[in-house]
This record gives structure tokens, C-alpha cells and sequence, in this order.
């Protein structure tokens, strides 16, 4: 599993596929946060939804459009609060 990749391929802006996904953290229309091998990705959108997802391959399919890709170094919620930012 450490060498594990992941892939994005992105067509007009309007259709992503992420492979190497681990978990779909959050869903939503401006939003969707996947959890990659040993960080986050972050999608921000107008009209985003997961079209289809894979738990055997690591697959992600979203459809929407896309304005910004950000990976985060922060998957492990022992690492991070959001309790912890807000105070």
C-alpha cells in the first residue's frame, strides 16, 4: 500500500476521475474532500457531484465544475481539529 499512486485526469474542467482514493470525506455542491494515500484533496466547484465511486479500485468520478484543485498534508483527524482552529 506505500506505493500506492494516484491519478487525476480532469476534461474541460467539468469531468474528474481520482484514482487512489481511500475515503470521501465531505460532498458537497462547492466542495468535495477525498482522502488519498497520505494526503487530502480538496475540490472547489460550482455544481460538483460524485457521479460514481469505487471502493475495490480507489476510483472517484465527479462531474461539475471545477475552479480549484488544493491538496492538504492533513488526513489524520489525530493531527488536526477544527475545534482547535476556532478557538
Amino acid at each position: 500500500m506505500e506505493n500506492e499512486k494516484s491519478d487525476l485526469t480532469m476534461l474541460n474542467r467539468r469531468q474528474l476521475t481520482v484514482t487512489g482514493v481511500k475515503k470521501i470525506k465531505s460532498s458537497a455542491p462547492e466542495q468535495i474532500v477525498l482522502v488519498l494515500q497520505n494526503v487530502g484533496l480538496v475540490i472547489n466547484g460550482s455544481d460538483l457531484f460524485v457521479e460514481s465511486a469505487s471502493i475495490q479500485t480507489g476510483e472517484v468520478s465527479i462531474v461539475g465544475l471545477v475552479k480549484a484543485l488544493r491538496y492538504t498534508g492533513v488526513t489524520d483527524k489525530r493531527k488536526f481539529s477544527f475545534k482547535s482552529m476556532f478557538r
